[in-house]
């Protein structure tokens, strides 16, 4: 009955997750599926490392012990529920010296042909990772845990474009480094005190970041990223009842984007992205993460209590986007015209510099009761606040219980309220966009390549700005279940269950001095320009049902098959979305989510393992989402460019669906004789990805006037074949 074993958690532990094709290695990716994207919250998906909301993994793959997907679904201990948060246990020290290190290829020349590439470009991703652990002096009280993780993508994007002459294809070379550093040591200083400290390291570039589909590489960015990690990890034992665990990590971070080409950005709707990309910016971060939980068991009671601050961080912008402008054209038409028409030109002038702060605090009570050996009721309440929300009313009770007729069957129930974040960095924009430390001026209409009149200078124009409504109040969702599990076989389980979602208050965005009706021309204010107000009028309706078998079938096939039919309707894309009529936000804005599927099957899982024929397989099969037709023309004169044809609601067109079935070919070579746990070990491994070589595509085109209505811009790679080789000692 305790819900951390409920059998819808879908867990892999270090030598399953070897056994299974992984691109890249990325664990947190091969697992994102098991999701739900109505639980997931507008910051992304929640990592919670050893216990701490992180922004990776912190550790290379290898060092990684666990990872799963709702564990404890209604816990009031962490902000996001069960299937909206992955949870990584790592590696502790070893006593003995242990070592694991892998390194993994691809390269074009086995790879199938992107569908949108007449040509092969020269392809050769390559990975070096792994840890190596063992004691710190004599006595067996210290040990350490070093990782390393080095990936060089020499990977190339894809451009499927339309301009003046007609397609425009060809493949860009997109290189992307990552470097990753981790060292950790733990003490115990008794039986009951153990203290760790650990540091990490991580240092990203990306070339020409945002090219593909049908951004051309002119208008690509490069990205330098570094983040840098000092960890302590202290746990007490105050008695056999009591234990309380204190975690803080403070946190560096710095970023700086870049253009490739110093030019104005030329926007041409579902067609085309040139000139330059006016995304120069950089932004640092000091952050401290804290949480501090005490855990009693008193006789039948099994009482978790404690503070979270998931990030108290001082942050600095420094914001150079846009200076030379962005012209936006409805239509690849009025960009090719004799006099081209742009629908909008928006620039920046200003320092663009602001210091601020972005605090998230929470803390929760959570008591399990064992009433009998067949019931187990849980109870928790969590309070969150966070800046630049001033709503002190969130207050989340959860409750979840379990009972078990018989001993094969076991139902489980649970509902909660679940508080949303802003997501991102998006405070800094209230801090910044405030028409004094950055001014944007918005030009409907205007004249190209010079937006203005002979004479009037952009200094008289009123600046936009962004601000939140006075009663704005942070978004929540109520989530609610019921499921069964039934043991099939000693080492089988089959589940099924209902799943439901109520959003409330969802983010979105309006534009607050929109151009008034019936003419769209006049203003409320003519002494303010574009006014994007931050609103929480959004709704969001998820109902799904889910069938999984987990275990072992037979002696042939272990692993987790899951499959769920759901639907999910909303009334708005999140805090950057826009309604088509400012003025009449909810009209036929209602309709299928943005991550709306109606099916999705995935399966993990490894054929024969242990064998020399074992064959590792993951299969994912998802209906299309939707996307919205638009109407190629700015009929609100708002200069969004988002309205649709007359009486056409959002999100009514479907993309394709998503066929994607891989394979894992490995075999460990045992060197020696040893005992298992000192064995010298040399794996070998091809996996193949999208073996069937389907091709797989997204960013469908929903204007009416673009040549490539209703087709898409981009193609999810086809066969890859991947190359690895470990060794275990």
């Amino acid at each position: 009955t305790d819900p951390t074993t409920n059998k819808d958690t879908v867990a892999y532990k270090a030598d399953e997750l070897r056994s299974v094709p992984v691109f890249d290695q990325d664990f947190i990716g091969a697992l994102t599926p098991f999701l739900d994207p109505g639980s997931i919250s507008s910051g992304g998906v929640s990592i919670v490392v050893d216990g701490i909301e992180m922004k990776s993994s912190t550790v290379s793959p290898s060092a990684i012990a666990e990872v799963r997907v709702n564990n404890d679904p209604y816990t009031a201990e962490f902000s996001r529920p069960g299937r909206g948060r992955i949870e990584i246990m790592t590696k502790p020290g070893s006593p003995k010296f242990h070592g694991e290190y892998n390194f993994i290829t691809r390269d074009a020349a086995f790879n199938a042909s992107n569908f949108f590439a007449s040509t092969k470009p020269p392809e050769q991703p390559r990975i070096f990772e792994g840890n190596f652990t063992g004691p710190v002096g004599h006595g067996g009280h210290a040990t350490f845990l070093f990782s390393e993780d080095n990936r060089t993508d020499n990977v190339y994007a894809y451009i499927h474009a339309i301009d003046a002459q007609g397609l425009v294809t060809g493949s860009v070379d997109n290189p992307q480094h990552d470097n990753q550093t981790s060292f950790r040591v733990t003490r115990d200083f008794s039986n009951a005190h153990r203290l760790s400290v650990g540091y990490n390291f991580e240092l990203s570039t990306v070339r020409n970041e945002g090219v593909g589909g049908i951004v051309l590489a002119e208008a690509g960015a490069n990205n330098v990223g570094r983040e840098d990690d000092l960890i302590f990890n202290d746990r007490i034992i105050v008695s056999p009842r009591i234990v309380q665990q204190l975690q803080v990590t403070l946190e560096k971070d710095e970023d700086v984007t870049s253009s490739v080409t110093n030019a104005p950005a030329i926007l041409v709707d579902s067609s085309l992205t040139s000139g330059g990309a006016q995304a120069d910016a950089s932004r640092s971060e000091n952050t401290i993460h804290i949480s501090e939980v005490v855990s009693i068991n008193h006789r039948n009671h099994y009482i978790r209590f404690g503070a979270n601050i998931p990030q108290m961080s001082r942050r600095a912008l420094d914001d150079h986007t846009n200076r030379l402008g962005t012209f936006e054209f409805n239509s690849l038409a009025n960009y090719t015209a004799t006099t081209p028409t742009p629908y909008v030109f928006t620039v920046q002038q200003g320092a663009g510099r602001g210091i601020y702060w972005i605090n998230e605090i929470g803390g929760f009570v959570q008591d399990q009761v064992k009433v009998n050996t067949k019931l187990l009721l849980t109870f928790g309440l969590r309070y969150q606040w966070q800046t630049y929300i001033m709503d002190a009313r969130n207050f989340a009770p959860r409750i979840s219980a379990g009972y078990s007729p018989n001993t094969k069957t076991m139902l489980r129930a649970g509902s909660g309220i679940f508080f949303d974040r802003t997501g991102g960095d998006f405070p800094g924009t209230f801090k910044v966009h405030n028409g004094q430390v950055l001014r944007t001026f918005q030009i409907l209409n205007s004249g190209y390549p010079n937006p203005l009149p002979p004479g009037q200078s952009l200094t008289a124009l009123p600046s936009s700005i962004v601000r939140e409504t006075p009663d704005l109040r942070t978004p929540y969702s109520v989530q609610y279940s019921f499921s069964v599990e039934r043991q099939l076989t000693p080492d089988m389980t089959l589940t099924g269950g209902y799943r439901g979602i109520t959003g409330i208050c969802s983010f979105r965005s309006r534009d607050a001095n929109a151009p008034l009706s019936p003419d769209y021309t006049t203003v409320p204010d003519p002494f303010l320009g574009f006014l994007q107000q931050i609103e929480a009028g959004g709704r969001l309706r998820s109902n799904a049902l889910d069938v999984a078998l987990r275990g072992k079938a037979g002696r042939w096939f272990s692993g987790q098959a899951q499959y769920t039919l759901s639907h999910a309707y909303d009334n708005t894309g999140g805090i950057s979305s826009y309604p088509q009529d400012q003025y009449n936000p909810n009209a036929l804005e209602w309709g299928p989510s943005n991550f709306d599927r109606r099916h999705r099957f995935n399966m993990m899982g490894t054929v024969n393992r242990d064998h020399w024929l074992s064959l590792g397989l993951g299969t994912t099969l998802y209906s299309g989402t939707p996307f919205t037709e638009l109407a190629g023309t700015d009929l609100y004169n708002t200069g969004l460019g988002n309205a649709r044809p007359a009486g056409v609601g959002r999100n009514t067109l479907r993309a394709s669906g998503t066929q994607d079935v891989d394979a894992l070919w490995d075999h460990d070579f045992k060197l020696g004789k040893g005992k298992e746990d000192d064995a010298k070990v040399i794996s070998l491994g091809i996996s193949a990805f999208d073996v069937l070589n389907h091709p797989n595509f997204n960013s469908y085109v929903g204007n009416i006037r673009s040549s490539l209505f209703m087709q898409p811009t981009v193609a999810i790679p086809g066969r890859q074949l991947q190359f690895s080789f470990g060794f275990r000692f």
